[in-house]
Protein backbone atom coordinates (compact mmCIF):
# COMPACT_ATOMS: atom_id res chain seq x y z
CA UNK A 1 0.00 0.00 0.00
CA UNK A 2 2.30 2.30 1.00
CA UNK A 3 4.07 2.24 -2.84
CA UNK A 4 0.65 3.13 -4.23
CA UNK A 5 0.90 6.49 -2.15
CA UNK A 6 4.71 7.15 -2.85
CA UNK A 7 3.89 7.18 -6.36
CA UNK A 8 1.29 10.21 -6.13
CA UNK A 9 3.31 13.65 -6.03
CA UNK A 10 0.26 15.49 -5.42
CA UNK A 11 -0.70 15.39 -1.46
CA UNK A 12 -4.40 15.90 -2.23
CA UNK A 13 -4.42 13.07 -4.60
CA UNK A 14 -2.33 10.43 -1.42
CA UNK A 15 -4.59 11.47 0.57
CA UNK A 16 -7.78 11.29 -2.04
CA UNK A 17 -6.21 7.46 -2.26
CA UNK A 18 -5.88 7.17 1.49
CA UNK A 19 -9.84 7.96 2.08
CA UNK A 20 -10.60 5.61 -1.08
CA UNK A 21 -8.71 2.41 0.08
CA UNK A 22 -10.32 3.22 4.01
CA UNK A 23 -13.64 3.83 2.86
CA UNK A 24 -12.74 -0.13 0.88
CA UNK A 25 -11.37 -1.69 3.67
CA UNK A 26 -14.96 -0.18 5.55
CA UNK A 27 -17.16 -1.74 2.69
CA UNK A 28 -15.17 -5.36 2.62
CA UNK A 29 -15.52 -5.42 6.34
CA UNK A 30 -18.99 -4.22 6.40
CA UNK A 31 -19.83 -7.11 3.69
CA UNK A 32 -17.92 -9.85 5.86
CA UNK A 33 -19.68 -8.73 8.98
CA UNK A 34 -23.10 -9.33 7.04
CA UNK A 35 -21.92 -12.38 5.46
CA UNK A 36 -21.57 -14.00 8.82
CA UNK A 37 -24.73 -12.66 10.15
CA UNK A 38 -26.28 -14.49 7.47
CA UNK A 39 -24.56 -17.49 7.88
CA UNK A 40 -25.55 -17.63 11.80
CA UNK A 41 -28.84 -16.80 10.68
CA UNK A 42 -29.19 -20.30 8.21
CA UNK A 43 -27.87 -22.27 11.17
CA UNK A 44 -30.14 -21.13 13.16
CA UNK A 45 -33.45 -21.31 11.03
CA UNK A 46 -31.90 -25.36 9.68
CA UNK A 47 -31.67 -25.94 13.69
CA UNK A 48 -35.28 -24.23 14.02
CA UNK A 49 -36.15 -26.19 11.16
CA UNK A 50 -35.11 -29.58 11.67
CA UNK A 51 -32.63 -29.75 9.15
CA UNK A 52 -35.69 -28.67 6.51
CA UNK A 53 -33.85 -26.38 3.65
CA UNK A 54 -36.01 -25.33 0.80
CA UNK A 55 -39.64 -24.43 0.78
CA UNK A 56 -42.70 -25.24 2.31
CA UNK A 57 -45.08 -27.99 -0.16
CA UNK A 58 -48.21 -25.98 -1.14
CA UNK A 59 -51.10 -25.88 0.58
CA UNK A 60 -54.15 -27.81 -0.30
CA UNK A 61 -57.39 -26.45 -0.24
CA UNK A 62 -58.95 -26.99 3.37
CA UNK A 63 -55.57 -27.94 4.91
CA UNK A 64 -53.25 -25.92 7.20
CA UNK A 65 -49.45 -26.96 8.14
CA UNK A 66 -48.23 -26.46 11.51
CA UNK A 67 -45.24 -24.20 10.96
CA UNK A 68 -41.92 -25.45 13.29
CA UNK A 69 -41.45 -23.75 16.70
CA UNK A 70 -44.82 -22.08 15.96
CA UNK A 71 -45.37 -19.25 18.39
CA UNK A 72 -46.93 -21.19 21.31
CA UNK A 73 -48.99 -20.51 24.16
CA UNK A 74 -47.90 -23.20 26.67
CA UNK A 75 -44.00 -22.67 27.90
CA UNK A 76 -41.98 -25.39 28.00
CA UNK A 77 -41.89 -25.04 31.74
CA UNK A 78 -45.42 -25.65 32.39
CA UNK A 79 -45.01 -28.73 30.20
CA UNK A 80 -42.29 -30.28 32.38
CA UNK A 81 -44.36 -29.05 35.65
CA UNK A 82 -46.99 -31.27 34.64
CA UNK A 83 -44.68 -34.16 33.88
CA UNK A 84 -43.50 -33.76 37.39
CA UNK A 85 -46.85 -33.65 38.42
CA UNK A 86 -48.21 -36.53 36.59
CA UNK A 87 -45.18 -38.31 38.25
CA UNK A 88 -45.43 -37.52 41.40
CA UNK A 89 -49.29 -38.60 41.35
CA UNK A 90 -48.08 -41.91 40.10
CA UNK A 91 -45.91 -42.02 43.30
CA UNK A 92 -48.63 -41.41 45.59
CA UNK A 93 -50.87 -43.93 44.43
CA UNK A 94 -48.27 -46.45 44.27
CA UNK A 95 -46.38 -45.64 46.76
CA UNK A 96 -48.87 -45.06 49.72
CA UNK A 97 -50.01 -48.46 49.57
CA UNK A 98 -46.75 -49.90 49.73
CA UNK A 99 -45.98 -47.29 52.93
CA UNK A 100 -49.15 -49.00 54.75
CA UNK A 101 -48.13 -52.18 54.36
CA UNK A 102 -44.38 -52.33 55.36
CA UNK A 103 -45.94 -50.17 58.44
CA UNK A 104 -48.27 -52.82 59.35
CA UNK A 105 -45.91 -55.56 58.69
CA UNK A 106 -43.29 -53.69 60.94
CA UNK A 107 -46.00 -53.44 63.89
CA UNK A 108 -47.24 -56.66 63.50
CA UNK A 109 -43.44 -57.48 64.33
CA UNK A 110 -43.95 -55.72 67.80
CA UNK A 111 -47.42 -57.02 68.47
CA UNK A 112 -45.49 -59.89 70.53
CA UNK A 113 -46.06 -59.36 74.05
CA UNK A 114 -43.07 -58.53 75.80
CA UNK A 115 -41.72 -61.34 78.20
CA UNK A 116 -41.18 -59.63 81.91
CA UNK A 117 -39.43 -60.97 84.20
CA UNK A 118 -40.70 -62.09 87.64
CA UNK A 119 -38.80 -59.71 89.74
CA UNK A 120 -40.26 -57.03 87.92
CA UNK A 121 -43.78 -58.20 88.32
CA UNK A 122 -43.05 -57.99 92.20
CA UNK A 123 -42.06 -54.80 92.39
CA UNK A 124 -44.71 -53.69 89.87
CA UNK A 125 -47.35 -54.95 92.36
CA UNK A 126 -45.87 -53.39 95.42
CA UNK A 127 -45.64 -49.93 93.73
CA UNK A 128 -49.55 -50.87 93.21
CA UNK A 129 -50.26 -51.34 96.56
CA UNK A 130 -48.16 -48.18 97.94
CA UNK A 131 -50.17 -46.18 95.34
CA UNK A 132 -53.36 -47.37 96.22
CA UNK A 133 -52.76 -47.05 100.27
CA UNK A 134 -51.50 -43.63 99.29
CA UNK A 135 -54.59 -42.46 97.41
CA UNK A 136 -57.20 -43.97 100.10
CA UNK A 137 -55.05 -41.89 102.98
CA UNK A 138 -55.23 -38.63 101.14
CA UNK A 139 -59.00 -39.23 100.64
CA UNK A 140 -59.45 -38.92 104.30
CA UNK A 141 -57.24 -36.26 104.63
CA UNK A 142 -59.73 -34.62 102.46
CA UNK A 143 -62.73 -35.64 104.13
CA UNK A 144 -60.94 -34.37 107.41
CA UNK A 145 -60.49 -30.66 105.49
CA UNK A 146 -64.36 -30.89 104.63
CA UNK A 147 -65.67 -31.60 108.06
CA UNK A 148 -63.40 -28.88 109.71
CA UNK A 149 -64.24 -26.07 106.83
CA UNK A 150 -67.87 -27.36 107.43
CA UNK A 151 -67.47 -26.38 111.42
CA UNK A 152 -65.54 -23.10 110.89
CA UNK A 153 -68.53 -22.21 108.79
CA UNK A 154 -71.15 -22.89 111.41
CA UNK A 155 -69.48 -21.70 114.19
CA UNK A 156 -69.09 -18.04 112.20
CA UNK A 157 -72.60 -18.24 111.31
CA UNK A 158 -73.48 -18.62 115.10
CA UNK A 159 -71.28 -15.82 115.84
CA UNK A 160 -73.00 -13.38 113.60
CA UNK A 161 -76.79 -14.19 114.88
CA UNK A 162 -77.23 -11.67 117.47
CA UNK A 163 -78.85 -13.30 120.64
Amino acid sequence: MTEVFSQATDPALAKAQLKQSIQDIANAARDAAQAQRDAALARRDARTLGGFQGEFPPQRPNTFTIQPNANSDIPPQAVDISIAFFVMCAVVVIGWPLARAFGKRIERRSAEPAQVSAQITEQLQRIEQAVDTMAIEIERISESQRFMAKLQNQDAAERALPR
